[in-house]
């Protein structure tokens, strides 16, 4: 096994980092690193530490936003933890409410317009050029085109079956998702492995 790939570029620290990880990985589940107890010895007056994060939605990947919010309180309850504190930061997955339903119907709105696999209307914008106005100092050969006050407030709707295909999920697997219950059997534990 070499360590590079054929455009010569080495991977041989990123190898070194998953390895590392991996390790890593192994022993904070061997000594219970993130659970709330993981200490011992009960904690002392004062040393506990409560961390919450909105829980997010599951219509989705996880993306780099979370991570970012997410990321300041685990290094607050990583300190607390070094600290012999009785951490406690749950986490959870909100899978309610009306993202996840407004996207199933979405889908299912775009397939009865649309088809199955849809065929979206290719988009056409016309720009509306507004008549020359002569002025002193201007010159005859320039104009301005503008879009219209309408034209420029209508953009390219953006479709969930769109959407979904940046996924990188088949046609069929997408018409799944008319089904609400289908985003809850699908992001949830693809958002626990990139937590994990």
């Amino acid at each position: 096994m070499t360590d590079t790939n054929e455009s010569g570029r080495s991977f041989k620290r990123r190898d070194q980092l998953l390895e590392m990880e991996q390790e890593v990985r192994k022993w904070w589940d061997e000594c219970h690193v993130f659970n709330a107890e993981a200490n011992d010895q009960p904690p002392k007056e004062g040393d506990k530490f409560f961390g919450s994060f909105p829980f997010p939605y599951m219509n989705g990947y996880l993306h780099l936003g979370h991570a970012f919010s997410l990321s300041k309180l685990e290094f607050a309850a990583a300190y607390h933890r070094l600290r012999g504190a009785n951490v406690l930061l749950p986490f959870g997955f909100h899978c309610t409410g009306m993202p996840i339903k407004a996207s199933a119907d979405k889908l299912r709105r775009e397939i009865e317009r649309f088809g199955n696999p849809p065929s979206f209307p290719s988009e056409t914008e016309e720009t509306i050029t507004e008549p020359e106005v002569k002025t002193e100092g201007s010159q005859p050969d320039k104009f301005k085109g503008k879009k219209s006050k309408a034209a420029s407030k209508t953009g390219r709707e953006t479709y969930q079956w769109e959407i979904m295909r940046g996924y990188g999920l088949s046609d069929t697997e997408i018409a799944t998702f008319q089904d609400p219950v289908q985003w809850l059997r699908f992001f949830p534990p693809l958002a626990v492995e990139d937590l994990n």
